[in-house]
């Protein structure tokens, strides 16, 4: 009983990310933080083309998600927006950087922890030698991206541009044979 449950993980964590959302989140901020969700979600967009035939993750069918490529859509319309809200609503821009080395951390081993859980649950799969370490990497330079582009956008976007040409040569992802 409880595997079959499993399926409904993504919704429940969409509806846990909105409560908290709409609790913490500092919506008079909304108009200056979404640009930052717009970089998420176009950086999401161009790492799911770029690995489209060279899959370093793929997400599994789920409740109302019947494939990988709906629920990247899916993640990056509903889970990243709301994600960067209460990241950056909370984000301790005043404190010194171990505060915010801190908080950084947290999230991103937060995010590691869950992606785990769907892992484990076969919500979630690696590929092309990805692994639980390049997750944690990953997450740590998402939220990094994050308040990079809120603060310096153009440092953000070379620091993302730079890891994807990272990652295509690393991960030998044939961009050459791409349509």
């Amino acid at each position: 009983m409880i595997p079959k449950l499993t399926i409904f993980f993504p919704w429940l964590l969409t509806v846990v990310l909105l409560i908290s959302a709409l609790i913490f989140t500092n919506w008079k901020n909304l108009k200056t933080y979404y640009p930052t969700i717009t970089f998420a979600i176009s950086m999401d967009f161009f790492i799911s083309i770029l690995t489209y035939e060279h899959s370093l993750w793929y997400f599994h069918k789920a409740f109302l998600v019947p494939n990988h490529t709906i629920a990247d859509f899916f993640i990056a319309f509903t889970n990243f927006p709301l994600i960067i809200l209460v990241y950056l609503s909370r984000y301790p821009y005043k404190e010194h950087f171990l505060k915010q080395l801190v908080y950084i951390s947290f999230w991103a081993i937060l995010f590691t922890f869950i992606e785990t859980v769907f892992l484990f649950v076969n919500l979630i799969s690696y590929h092309n030698s990805w692994n639980f370490w390049w997750s944690l990497a990953v997450w740590f330079f998402i939220f990094i991206g994050i308040i990079l582009h809120h603060k310096k956008t153009l440092f953000a976007w070379l620091l993302c541009f730079s890891c994807v040409m990272f990652l295509i040569f690393y991960f030998q992802i044939p961009v050459i044979k791409m349509k």
